[in-house]
């Protein structure tokens, strides 16, 4: 009936497995948990190790990193059975039901989202970026993931037919960073039912904000190599989109440079401003983009 596949990298998802497997154990239901790592430090991959002591549960090791995409669609390869719930590694069900209520919401041929939030605390100075960016601009509920549906989707937690897998496959020139857009706008473009329901998860993710920066810099590295897959559909090019009609992408690309420094010292503050890390993003954009064309 189901296949849990959870692609790992540098991260111990022993927690999340045990969870995941008491409760499939509880409903009595044919499962199987896959779990691939990424190539992860040999310390982590050892603990992880422990996993494929469980009943229906294997764990494959790698000693290679090729990114989230390709190795998404290696796991959906080699599940068996009709329903495949992907999770990320940083994540925990936050009902018991989880699985539960997935199943009950399955959609024959289609795709299925539970969403995602992030429990309530006082950040350090060093996570604080990535808290409040998750709080206030990513947690949607339902409804309002339902109005946008393919624009939402989120390969973070989500349930799917194995045979969308034979329509729709992650780009894995993508690698990182806006593949989970552009599976979306596949997945509308097939016209593959996409649902949104409550059904959410902790992300878990602590990165410190510069690190969390590099990150988001590489995305958009990868994203403007991309550029005309997903100009329709991500924000951040149809802002790109606006400025380039009138011809104002250099100028904001100058004034980034200019005031790059000073808006990482507030990002990486205590106090991060994400009015100005939406500059950052669309900055960082205009810049990458005019060296490009400048070449």
């Amino acid at each position: 009936m189901l296949s849990i596949l959870i692609p790992t990298y540098n991260a111990i998802c022993t927690e999340l497995v045990a969870r995941i497997h008491a409760e499939a154990t509880r409903l009595d239901i044919p499962f199987e948990i896959l779990v691939a790592d990424d190539g992860s430090r040999s310390e982590i991959d050892e603990i992880n190790r422990h996993i494929a002591t469980l009943s229906n549960c294997c764990y494959f090791p790698a000693t290679e990193n090729i990114g989230p995409a390709r190795l998404r669609n290696r796991l959906a390869d080699q599940a068996k059975y009709q329903y495949i719930l992907f999770l990320d590694t940083d994540v925990l069900p936050v009902h018991p039901t989880f699985l539960a209520d997935y199943l009950q919401e399955a959609i024959q041929g289609g795709v299925v989202c539970g969403g995602f939030c992030y429990q309530r605390g006082k950040p350090s100075a060093q996570h604080a970026l990535r808290y409040y960016y998750g709080i206030h601009v990513e947690e949607k509920t339902a409804a309002e993931r339902n109005r946008h549906p393919y624009a939402q989707f989120i390969s973070m937690s989500f349930l799917a037919d194995r045979s969308v897998f034979k329509q729709v496959r992650f780009d894995e020139a993508m690698h990182i960073g806006y593949e989970d857009t552009y599976f979306g706008i596949l997945l509308e473009q097939k016209h593959i039912p996409l649902h949104h329901i409550d059904n959410p998860v902790y992300h878990l993710s602590k990165e410190p904000s510069r690190e969390y920066l590099r990150k988001i810099r590489n995305a958009i590295d990868i994203l403007s190599r991309n550029i005309e897959k997903q100009r329709t559909h991500v924000r951040l090019l149809q802002w790109y989109t606006k400025l380039e009609r009138y011809g104002l992408t250099g100028f904001v690309a100058r004034i980034f440079q200019i005031t790059q420094s000073a808006i990482e010292k507030n990002l990486t503050g205590e106090k991060p401003s994400l009015k100005l890390f939406a500059f950052y993003k669309l900055g960082y954009l205009c810049r990458i983009r005019r060296n490009s064309i400048s070449e």
